[in-house]
């Protein structure tokens, strides 16, 4: 069904490593996980070729460390991002992938908001492509965007589901004013209405989840929730390092109920059927292959990998949805 990574990938993601996670008014850079949701979606060199030659004007070099030599760079400390990066190089190179993303993953993971899930999302891109240096950017834009959300708490007064009717009822009327998702969060939460919703589920499963994240994005249509799809496919694709399952979900969890509450536009889940859709994988690829909207790109592609293991009809209105208006906002 998905095509292989091919050299042209790999080529453009390692002349793409000279540019930063970062660019603009603290925007991501989506690059190298396009061209990887495209290139396993059938994308040809070509059409990679001309994908970055559109996205690539825009973006900014890498930071580079300075002359003074910092050895303790802290998390969540942007300007560490320099030496962050030249250690988890270093790192990687002596020790390996798995052994260093098995060290890091459980300190990185209470910060997973970071940069509105991005550095989480390009991980597992990084990942998927098998190339360390990206593994090494991607960890390092984590780290220097750490973002934590306060102690985590379990609770058994609700389940995921009225949690989040919950929070819909309290959130859907109020304006957070920034329009960057990851200072929406904050404005979350320091809100006092967020208090009451900060525990966790601890009966948190990973079919709710799925649920969840893909059902309230097809009501609202909000850009935040988008990333709720894409990041908890991310997320799956982590699982697999870190020593346990379970506190990994129950950290993205809490962090996704932040930014469903910092949420622009939101709407409770329907309760209509959906309507019957018979997947038609080679031509929808087509399809995504010709965008270049690098997050519906990603959305289509995270969309058809998590149906493929939570089969909900969902995912593919979400997928039909994107290619009726591939190129809208």
């Amino acid at each position: 069904m998905y095509h292989p990574i091919h050299p042209e990938c790999l080529t453009l993601i390692q002349q793409g490593l000279q540019f930063d996670p970062l660019y603009g008014p603290e925007l991501s850079n989506h690059l190298p996980m396009a061209l990887i949701a495209l290139t396993r979606c059938g994308a040809s060199p070509l059409q990679l070729q001309r994908f970055y030659q559109h996205h690539t004007p825009n973006l900014q070099p890498v930071r580079q460390q300075g002359h003074i030599q910092e050895t303790t760079p802290e998390l969540g400390d942007r300007d560490s991002f320099p030496v962050f990066h030249q250690q988890f190089r270093q790192q990687i190179a002596a020790q390996g992938v798995t052994p260093t993303l098995q060290e890091w993953l459980p300190v990185l993971l209470p910060g997973l908001a970071a940069s509105a899930f991005h550095a989480l999302i390009r991980l597992s891109y990084a990942l998927e492509a098998d190339d360390a240096d990206e593994i090494a950017m991607a960890l390092a834009y984590w780290a220097s965007e750490y973002q934590p959300l306060g102690a985590l708490t379990l609770t058994d007064r609700y389940q995921a589901e009225e949690q989040l009717a919950q929070a819909y009822q309290r959130f859907h009327h109020v304006h957070i004013q920034p329009w960057i998702i990851t200072e929406r969060i904050r404005e979350v939460v320091a809100h006092p209405d967020y208090r009451p919703l900060a525990a966790v589920p601890d009966t948190l499963n990973e079919a709710d989840m799925a649920r969840l994240t893909i059902g309230y994005y097809l009501a609202s249509n909000d850009f935040t929730l988008l990333h709720g799809v894409t990041s908890f496919d991310a997320l799956r694709q982590l699982l697999p390092y870190v020593p346990d399952r379970q506190l990994a979900l129950a950290y993205y969890w809490q962090a996704y109920v932040a930014a469903f509450c910092s949420a622009q536009t939101l709407h409770p889940i329907s309760s209509s059927p959906m309507t019957d859709i018979e997947a038609d994988w080679p031509s929808w690829f087509s399809a995504v292959t010709e965008m270049s909207d690098d997050h519906k790109i990603k959305l289509a592609y995270s969309c058809s990998r998590l149906y493929q293991v939570f089969p909900f009809e969902e995912y593919l209105t979400a997928i039909r949805m994107l290619l009726a208006h591939p190129e809208s906002s």
